[in-house]
């Protein structure tokens, strides 16, 4: 596990060192002195739980810890006081977000920017400027006064001295405390109702404390079951470097009431600035560009999640720094495919050198394997052999072979895909999906997803190894499962199957045949009428399940995208009119779980979780084949769009 943590915050180093924190160095360039400098003091910061710590290079070349602060707020105006919401739209937003950083970053500001209704303001208000270099998590500064921008000064004056003898910030945050709700009678024993996403906490006015949002959420001070961790709490405020006698007061005294707020916040980063909401964008028009460069940053997260072995770190928590000791070969392959697919579009060689070394770990576990006089191969793990192993391996192999034109796997293909033949029965059926490797037991395991998978398998076979087994195979499976395992069934009971639908959409292009055309539809109208367009959150628009998660979206988005080319192409264009919207809703929903610069800032290392895909809006766990179905959920719609441009 240490070790595990230590490889992958090198990989994180590596990658801030040699490409503007994005990316990771070649393993053969060499290292520098710059880099075991930045390497040692990063390892001797382990603590006894192996957490890490990041350390910033001065001008001149020293390393300097920055740590995070909090001023307590003016206690002559506290939350009780603001007894009136204030409305501020979008655009007064950027403009006040404007004001500030430029009286942060150029000690210049301009009033007359700001409109006469938000300078008559002078009822009580409430600000907070959190400040990130992007390095070490934001300090957070907040401000009060009689009217917002008497507020937004005291703020500015306070981060201003903070930052006298520092680096310029480079992520500035401005949130506005807009409506707040007294929580009377508290005991901290119960769960408390309360969105630990959406609302902000304050204690008491002799306390002098309060958090955002995302400071709840990034550092768990409230968890999912709704219960307020003090302990959590205390060991925040000590990182925040709030008085000693609040930290007591805290612990000691009787805690009755609590306050919890709302905030409208905005976002600076390179002289551009967004709105937010929960801590992220919301999207709207998205353009192909965004896409490959939302695709392109989930890739340089992958390449440093990599490992010198090729191994990822495959599930990490960015509240804790950990990765988790789990692993799961078929989903390694799927991620060294979504690399291989995202290569094929960015060419990035460090893209490239990252999957080729993951494939190199992937090849480890390939095994031969003998029945009935035929030799085989298949992927083995922990013992056994898996149906979606062999599958994703030979997609993963049959793609770098695509894109390489280089031949030397073909023969690894042929006997991955003999496996994958041999365990189909003459129904159609894939009769073996699980099988110990030792002594060829089959196990009673019947996957909604290994069958498409292992029919995409055959068509990606077939492609760089033109024979027509493959797709015999291929044909007997498809009308299995769709003339007996799904006959029947309504729209609702359908598999929202992506890779199936990514097999049926290569399978007619080689035969063409009515009855897949109608399956495609078939599932795709069960995922139309699945997605949430009108939820109760602006933010659940697209998605699916209450909550939403990132990745079944990104998967229908995937399976959405491949059925859209094959209508386009071959069927009735109306029907992939719906399928373009329903797609448009999707990615977007999927961009704002994204690990961006906004949404990291409140955590301790916020470089190890950036541009990554998490769990959900949520969740920050960041498993590697959720960023897997994202980055080719992206490149499926970067497809639509530049295709109907070059149409155009």
């Amino acid at each position: 596990m240490m070790a595990r943590q230590i490889s992958f915050t090198i990989n994180i180093t590596r990658s801030y060192a040699s490409r503007q924190y994005h990316r990771l160095n070649s393993p053969s360039k060499p290292i520098t002195k710059r880099l075991l400098i930045t390497v040692a003091l990063l390892l001797l910061s382990l603590s006894s739980t192996y957490r890490l710590a990041y350390v910033q290079a001065d001008t001149n070349g020293s390393f300097t810890p920055l740590v995070s602060k909090s001023a307590a707020l003016n206690n002559e105006i506290w939350f009780e006081d603001i007894k009136a919401s204030i409305s501020v739209s979008n655009q007064e937003m950027k403009t006040l977000t404007q004001f500030v950083t430029d009286s942060i970053l150029h000690s210049e500001y301009d009033e007359n920017s700001l409109s006469d209704s938000l300078k008559r303001d002078n009822l009580p208000r409430i600000v907070f400027v959190s400040l990130s270099n992007g390095i070490s998590p934001a300090s957070v500064v907040p401000g009060s006064g009689n009217g917002l921008v008497e507020a937004i000064k005291s703020a500015v004056s306070t981060a201003q001295a903070l930052l006298k003898e520092r680096q310029k910030p480079k992520w500035i945050k401005l949130d506005i405390v807009n409506n707040v709700f007294a929580m009377d009678n508290i005991n901290l024993d119960d769960p408390i109702k309360y969105d630990r996403s959406l609302h902000g906490l304050a204690f008491n006015k002799q306390y002098g404390i309060a958090f955002l949002p995302e400071e709840v959420l990034s550092n768990t001070l409230i968890n999912k079951r709704q219960k307020i961790r003090m302990g959590k709490i205390t060991k925040y405020l000590n990182r925040r470097s709030i008085h000693t006698n609040q930290k007591e007061k805290l612990k000691s005294q009787e805690i009755n009431t609590l306050y919890c707020f709302t905030t409208t916040s905005c976002f600076y980063e390179n002289n551009v600035i967004v709105n937010l909401y929960r801590g992220h964008q919301l999207y709207s028009q998205i353009s192909k560009e965004e896409l490959l460069s939302a695709a392109s940053h989930a890739g340089d997260y992958l390449i440093r999640s990599v490992g010198l072995s090729g191994k990822f770190a495959y599930s990490y928590f960015p509240k804790k720094n950990s990765v988790s000791e789990d692993y799961n070969i078929i989903r390694h392959a799927g991620t060294v495919y979504a690399m291989l697919e995202l290569y094929d579009v960015t060419h990035d060689p460090e893209l490239f050198k990252a999957a080729y070394r993951a494939m190199e770990y992937l090849l480890l576990s390939i095994k031969p394997y003998s029945a009935d006089g035929d030799e085989m191969l298949c992927v083995v793990e922990n013992g056994y052999v898996k149906l979606g192993g062999n599958a994703l391996a030979s997609i993963a192999l049959a793609k770098y072979t695509e894109i390489t034109k280089d031949r030397k796997y073909i023969s690894t293909l042929r006997k991955l895909g003999r496996w994958i033949q041999k365990a189909q029965n003459e129904s159609g059926k894939f009769h073996i999906q699980k099988q110990k490797y030792s002594d060829g037991k089959v196990y009673k395991l019947e996957s909604e997803y290994y069958p498409g998978e292992a029919i995409l398998a055959m068509t990606r076979i077939y492609a760089v190894d033109p024979d027509e087994e493959w797709l015999d195979v291929a044909e007997k499976a498809a009308k299995y499962l769709i003339n007996i395992r799904d006959h029947g069934l309504s729209l609702s009971e359908m598999t929202h199957d992506h890779w199936l639908l990514y097999a049926l959409n290569g399978l007619y292009r080689y035969r063409p045949d009515q009855l897949y055309m109608d399956h495609t539809l078939k599932i795709t109208h069960s995922i139309l009428q699945a997605q949430n367009l009108g939820p109760t959150q602006p933010d659940w628009k697209g998605s699916f399940y209450s909550p939403p998660r990132s990745t079944p979206t990104a998967t229908r988005t995937e399976g959405l995208c491949s059925a859209y080319f094959l209508t386009q192409d071959f069927g009735d264009s109306k029907e992939a009119e719906p399928i373009i919207k329903a797609i448009r809703h999707a990615v977007a929903f999927q961009l704002q779980t994204q690990f961006m610069p906004e949404s990291v800032m409140y955590l301790n290392l916020p470089q190890s979780a950036l541009w990554g895909f998490h769990r959900s809006l949520t969740n920050y766990e960041i498993r590697i084949d959720y960023v897997q179905h994202n980055i080719s959920g992206l490149l499926g719609y970067y497809r639509i769009l530049n295709n109907q441009e070059q149409e155009d």
